[in-house]
């Protein structure tokens, strides 16, 4: 079952690239945002609905889209600070204490203890109770009924919570009266998306499964379901179903849903001429054929891949045919990458990947400056393209899939046998299209015409680096409020400041490959992105949690740690007599610093799609679309912390 009616053309992050600003109303921003969500595009939906704020302040719906859209994206704690101003100001509206019981039902859900997972439960059912009775059906005059538009969602949720508190009789109160509601609505000719979704889970909560299946394959084939909605309805769906511990009412459960086929993609590059056949040119029409039948199957409509010739570009081609979204990854800049992944191959291959990168719904580059030959690249970029997808699978709460083709050969650096193994480490297995076989199948030999006159391989391209380059994580630490300590107790303070950072670096067996201080700020460098996240929550938990009374400072001591990772250049610093780091990625860390919050890690995007892949105990939160110091350019930037939320009052 696909979701490919609702993805939405032109694509939205064009739209959202001419959209007026400054001339557009708040009606126009909030229905933008409303097409973003629908699409399960959440973190642009968050961006838009700040940027309108910006032209339109204190707009409530566009708070309301901000925070929901940020708490679909997997940033409840976030969402729930937005929602609670919102409250706290005197906005009593129905949406506003849902959507505010919603973050708390995600912050309950993932919350790392039984106090907490309490406390939350009870602010989401407490919210929801003011969204309910606040407009509830029996007290409503006949002039009123259309409010029971609202009142379906917090009914439902109620009796979702009650059934996860283990109050079950209270759990098909509110089921019974949410069904209830629904039937009013759909007696006046109110047969929605929503309505018929929320009918299906009181079903599945009063026990009546058949029925349920019945009426959630209903609600997904009405024309007003959107991706995000069913993404929605069926993991809760699927919550209850799992409670029910019988196998076959979880099976029964998701066979009622689509999904909406988000798919990363890997294979073969095209045969240079002369080369020992593996993906020779006249193996095109066959690889073409497996691969759409691979997403037939998959009912793909989201795909992640780079873009060199051979099978990327084929995969992307077939994508844009089926009028998917496609993300488009490339590890370094597109003029070298022309050159050493696509015009290798002759044919009229560099006006393909033109078509497809026009054609793209998003371009990321891991870095933009040159290749150097530098093939540690292709393996980092295959690893953010992985992150990418996880992130977009976690917010759709829905498994990606990896499509290679591929001979099953470990194969190169950066190549489909690296990608696999990576994948199976943290997701499921691989759908693989066995290009051995396909090989098989092909008259090697026979003449393939060029559809146009590209020249073939010739162009160099540098491919020594000016400096060694690695992949690095760079880490930049500053302390809030260190020009207000007093000149006496200056040289306590940096003791206390160095002698900390000092100790938590004691901590780990493993060493920082750099690192240098000046005043109250730090910098350092990791050659893995776990021993730099590990660093950076200690140094944080540090200040944050330390006793700074004696120093004057009896609120503690907030400290701005950012971080980053990519390529950079190592050179001999003869002025510290060591090794030091260089280039454009060291900048950006460096750029990230000035805009964090005191006592929070912000990390750039690459960060937080490396953290999808299987870094246990971390996590992330998304923050905005942020413009960074010193006109570096705004970017992608999210809130590092560690798995699970713990309530604080």
């Amino acid at each position: 079952m696909s979701q490919l009616k609702n993805l939405s053309k032109p694509c939205l992050r064009t739209k959202w690239k001419f959209f007026d600003r400054e001339k557009s109303s708040s009606f126009e921003y909030f229905n933008f945002c409303e097409e973003l969500i629908a699409v399960g595009e959440f973190l642009l939906a968050h961006d838009v609905a700040k940027t309108g704020l910006n032209y339109h302040r204190n707009d409530k719906k566009l708070c309301q889209r901000a925070a929901h859209a940020l708490c679909k994206a997997g940033s409840p704690k976030t969402a729930s600070r937005m929602l609670e101003q919102l409250v706290a100001g005197g906005d009593c509206a129905v949406e506003t204490h849902s959507l505010l019981a919603s973050a708390y039902k995600d912050l309950w859900e993932h919350s790392t203890d039984q106090d907490s997972k309490k406390k939350y439960a009870e602010l989401a059912i407490a919210r929801y109770g003011e969204g309910f009775f606040s407009n509830s059906y029996d007290n409503l005059k006949a002039s009123q009924r259309t409010e029971l538009e609202t009142q379906y969602y917090p009914c439902i949720n109620i009796s979702f919570m009650y059934f996860f508190s283990d109050n079950l009789e209270g759990a098909k109160e509110y089921a019974e009266k949410a069904r209830g509601i629904c039937e009013k609505l759909k007696s006046g000719g109110k047969n929605e998306y929503w309505v018929q979704a929320t009918e299906a889970e009181a079903l599945l909560l009063l026990g009546s499964v058949k029925e349920s299946v019945s009426s959630y394959i209903e609600a997904v084939s009405l024309p007003d379901a959107k991706p995000s909605w069913i993404s929605s309805t069926r993991k809760q769906a699927i919550q209850i179903a799992g409670e029910y511990k019988d196998p076959q009412i979880l099976k029964e459960i998701k066979t009622a849903f689509p999904t909406l086929g988000i798919v990363a993609f890997s294979g073969h590059v095209l045969d240079q001429p002369g080369a020992n056949p593996r993906f020779p040119a006249e193996a095109e029409g066959l690889a073409k054929k497996e691969i759409v039948k691979a997403l037939d199957e998959m009912n793909a409509s989201c795909g992640y891949s780079s873009a060199a010739c051979g099978t990327d570009i084929i995969f992307l081609e077939s994508m844009l045919e089926r009028g998917a979204e496609t993300h488009i990854f490339l590890p370094f800049a597109k003029k070298d990458f022309i050159e050493i992944s696509v015009r290798r191959a002759g044919g009229n291959w560099v006006s393909r990947f033109e078509r497809v990168l026009d054609l793209a719904t998003s371009i990321h580059y891991v870095t933009n400056e040159g290749y150097f030959g530098d093939n540690a690249l292709f393996s980092f970029c295959n690893n953010v393209l992985l992150g990418f997808a996880a992130m977009r699978g976690r917010g759709m709460d829905e498994d990606p899939n990896l499509l290679v083709f591929w001979d099953g050969n470990a194969g190169s650096k950066g190549g489909t046998g690296e990608l696999v193994k990576e994948w199976r480490n943290v997701f499921n297995d691989p759908i693989i299209i066995d290009s051995v076989k396909v090989l098989k199948s092909v008259p090697i030999g026979q003449t393939v015409k060029a559809v146009s006159g590209e020249t073939k391989p010739g162009i160099e391209v540098l491919t020594k680096p000016p400096l060694p380059r690695s992949i690095k994580t760079m880490l930049f630490a500053d302390v809030a409020g260190f020009s207000d300590i007093d000149d006496s107790k200056t040289l306590m303070f940096l003791d206390k400041f160095l002698g900390g950072v000092s100790d938590v670096l004691k901590k780990f067996s493993f060493e920082p490959c750099f690192i240098n201080t000046w005043g109250d700020c730090v910098f350092a460098v990791f050659d893995e992105l776990d021993d730099g996240i590990k660093v950076a929550l200690e140094v944080r938990d540090y200040f944050v949690k330390g006793n700074w009374a004696e120093l004057g400072l009896v609120d503690g001591v907030e400290i701005r740690i950012s971080m980053h990772a990519g390529p950079v250049f190592e050179k001999f610093d003869p002025i510290l007599g060591k090794s030091n780091f260089f280039g454009t990625h060291v900048n950006q860390a460096a750029r990230i610093e000035p805009i964090v919050l005191p006592g929070s890690v912000f990390v750039s995007e690459t960060v937080a799609a490396m953290l999808s892949l299987g870094y246990e105990g971390f996590d992330f939160e998304y923050v905005g679309n942020i413009e960074l110091a010193k006109k570096f350019g705004s970017y992608p930037i999210y809130s590092l912390q560690r798995s699970g939320y713990k309530y604080e009052n």
